[in-house]
């Protein structure tokens, strides 16, 4: 099963790129770029986390404008922005 990072979205296949709790226990929900020792290592709001993703659209094969339409849409979902 595809598993998605619930702060980024970034698809995280692998282990090696799930997160880490506070004792070092491995952190599936999340990925290592954005939770280590079972906090977030941005402590952003959701507009200035998905600002701050729109570099990184070229990675994701979207345009900027793609990239973040789709941060809008999504992020809203996720377990870390969810209301």
């Amino acid at each position: 099963m595809s598993r998605i990072c619930q702060s980024c979205a970034m698809p995280i296949d692998d282990e090696k790129l799930w997160g880490t709790n506070k004792d070092g226990s491995m952190n599936s929900d999340y990925c290592i770029y954005c939770y280590k020792n079972g906090e977030f290592i941005d402590k952003v709001s959701m507009q200035e986390y998905i600002e701050k993703m729109i570099p990184f659209s070229d990675q994701a094969g979207m345009t900027p404008e793609q990239m973040r339409q789709f941060c809008e849409n999504v992020y809203p979902t996720l377990k870390r922005w969810k209301k």
